[in-house]
C-alpha cells in the first residue's frame, strides 16, 4: 500500500513537472542586459551622526554614531570623531538609522537581468543564488543570465553593481527523458554519482551543494558525507526517499527551503500537527537552519488572483515575457488541483494557516531562520518580497529586531558568511542601509530607504531607481 501511494505521488509530481518545464521550454526569452559598473569613491567615507542598529545583540543602538569606511570595508564604528580622517568626505545622517544591508537567502538569477538593480533599490546588498545553470544552460536563451559563476565573480571584482552573490551549485535530482530540463539539473541518481557531484561541485567552486525532492537515498547519503569532508553545506529540498526526521537526527542539511520534509505545499502536513511542536524542537537542537519562502507560497494563487501583485510598484520592472511565464506555471496548478492528481488537493496560497504554524513552532523553538522569498520564481518580485517576508515573520511571532537579524546577522550565519557581513562592525563589507526611519519600532521602517551603501559606495535609493527605468524599456518584450 505504502508503494502504491508513493508511486501515485510520483506521478503526480512528473505531472506538474512536466506542465511546468512545458511552459519553461516555451517560455520567455530574456534579455541579456549590460548592467551598470559601480561607481568610484577613492576617499574614505564617514556617515556621521547616525543612529546606529550594529545587530550584534538584540535592540542594541549606538547614537550619535559615525561609520567609517575604506574601500569596501568598515574600518570604524564608534563615536570618537577623531578618528575621522581629515580627508573624508562626511555623509550627514542626522536623524537617519544605519542598519547592515540585508540578505535575501533564497533566490534564481533566471528571466529578468533587472533582478540584481531591483535588489539593491530595496537594500538587497547579498544574495544566495540557489542554483546555477548546468554547462548546457549557458547559452540558453530563456536565461538573463549566461554563467552564474562569471556573474559572482563579476560582482567580487566590482566590474558589475549587483548584491554580492553566493552560489549554489546545479539542482542535483534523479530524472530524465524528454521534460528533463538539462539547463538547471543533473541527472544523479547513485551513490557514485553522488560522490562524483559533490567533488566537481568543489572543484568549480560553488558555495553550496543543491539537492531536491526526487534525489535517491544512496546518492544524497553518500553527498552528504562527501560534502561534510570538504566542507560544503548540502542545502535545498528535503528528499522525499529520506524525510525530515532522518535529515534532523542525522543533521544531514546545512539548510532546509521551503518548509520541504514538514508539509507538501499542495496538500498536508508530512508529520503528523500535533508534533509541530517537538520537530521544530528538534530542528533547533540540530541546528538546521530553515529558510520558509512564504511568499512564494502566498502567490501561488487562483488564476483570476494572478494579477493582484501589479498592486506592487516594482512589478513594473518585470517584462511581459516573464509575467506571462509565471502565469502559465501558477495556472498549471490549479490545473492539477482540477483533475484530482494524487497529492495536489490545494493551492498552498489557500491554506497559508499551514505553513504559519510551522513557523510559529521554529520560531517558538528559536530554530534557526533565515529570510528568503524565491525571488525570480512565479510572482515573487527581487527585493520589495524580502520586506514582505520579514513583515510576515512579525506577525507570526518576531520581535522587529529578530526579522531584520533573520536577514543580516543570521542570514550571515546560513550563508557561514559570518566574517564578511551581517553586523555594522569593523573588518566587515560595507554594505549599509541608511534610513529614515526606525525599523525597531515597525518593521516596515525597512523600506524607507535613503541611501544604500553597496562595497563601500553610496547610492540614493532614487538613483538606484533612475538606472531601473533607463534600463526598463531594453527589458520589455
Amino acid at each position: 500500500m505504502v508503494g502504491k501511494k508513493y508511486g501515485l505521488w510520483i506521478i503526480g509530481f512528473l505531472l506538474v513537472f512536466i506542465l511546468l518545464i512545458t511552459s519553461c521550454l516555451l517560455g520567455p526569452r530574456a534579455v541579456r542586459l549590460e548592467l551598470p559598473k559601480p561607481k568610484e569613491v577613492n576617499t574614505t567615507q564617514a556617515f556621521v551622526h547616525a543612529t546606529v542598529i550594529p545587530m550584534t545583540e538584540p535592540d542594541k543602538i549606538i547614537e550619535n554614531a559615525v561609520v567609517i569606511v575604506e574601500d569596501k570595508k568598515i574600518v570604524y564604528v564608534g563615536t570618537d570623531y577623531k578618528k575621522i580622517p581629515a580627508s573624508a568626505d562626511r555623509i550627514d545622517c542626522t536623524g537617519k538609522w544605519i542598519v547592515p544591508g540585508l540578505a535575501d537567502a533564497h533566490v534564481h538569477l533566471l528571466f529578468n537581468a533587472l533582478d540584481p538593480l531591483l535588489f539593491l533599490a530595496n537594500g538587497v546588498t547579498s544574495i544566495r543564488n540557489m542554483a546555477s545553470f548546468t554547462e548546457a544552460g549557458r547559452d540558453d536563451a530563456r536565461f538573463a543570465f549566461s554563467d552564474h559563476l562569471e556573474f559572482r565573480d563579476s560582482v567580487r571584482e566590482k566590474e558589475v553593481l549587483s548584491p554580492w552573490v553566493y552560489q549554489a551549485s546545479p539542482i542535483h535530482e534523479a530524472r530524465t527523458g524528454k521534460y528533463f530540463d538539462k539547463s538547471l539539473y543533473l541527472d544523479t541518481r547513485s551513490a557514485n554519482e553522488g560522490l562524483s557531484a559533490v567533488r566537481s561541485a568543489n572543484e568549480k567552486g560553488f558555495d553550496y551543494f543543491k539537492v531536491y525532492n526526487k534525489l535517491p537515498s544512496s546518492a544524497f547519503y553518500s553527498s552528504v558525507i562527501e560534502a561534510k569532508k570538504l566542507g560544503m553545506p548540502v542545502v535545498g529540498h528535503v528528499p522525499h526517499e529520506v524525510g525530515i526526521e532522518e535529515v534532523i537526527d542525522g543533521s544531514l542539511m546545512h539548510s532546509i527551503a521551503h518548509l520541504t520534509g514538514y508539509i507538501n505545499p499542495f496538500g498536508t502536513f508530512k508529520i503528523a500537527s500535533e508534533r509541530i511542536d517537538e520537530i521544530a524542537n528538534r530542528t533547533a537542537d540540530a541546528g538546521i537552519w530553515n529558510v520558509p519562502t512564504l511568499e512564494v507560497w502566498r502567490n501561488i494563487v487562483t488564476p483570476e488572483h494572478i494579477d493582484a501583485i501589479d498592486a506592487d510598484p516594482w512589478t513594473r520592472y518585470i517584462s511581459p515575457s516573464n509575467r506571462t511565464f509565471w502565469s502559465t506555471s501558477i495556472e498549471s496548478f490549479s490545473k492539477l488541483i482540477q483533475k484530482q492528481v494524487e497529492e495536489y488537493s490545494i493551492l498552498p496560497s489557500q491554506h497559508m494557516e499551514d505553513f504559519s504554524l510551522i513557523v510559529r513552532a521554529l520560531i517558538k523553538a528559536n530554530a534557526p531562520i533565515a529570510a528568503g522569498t524565491d525571488s525570480g520564481t512565479l510572482n515573487v518580485v527581487a527585493g520589495t518580497s524580502l520586506h514582505k517576508e520579514l513583515e510576515g515573520f512579525v506577525v507570526l511571532g518576531m520581535t522587529p529586531w529578530e526579522a531584520i537579524a533573520a536577514s543580516t546577522v543570521r542570514a550571515s550565519e546560513c550563508f557561514e558568511k559570518s566574517e564578511e557581513f551581517g553586523t555594522v562592525q569593523a573588518g566587515l563589507r560595507a554594505d549599509l542601509l541608511v534610513l529614515d526611519s526606525n525599523p525597531l519600532e515597525d518593521i516596515s521602517n525597512l523600506r524607507d530607504i535613503n541611501l544604500v551603501v553597496v562595497q563601500g559606495v553610496p547610492y540614493r535609493q532614487s538613483e538606484l531607481v533612475g538606472m531601473l527605468d533607463q534600463m526598463a524599456e531594453k527589458n520589455s518584450h
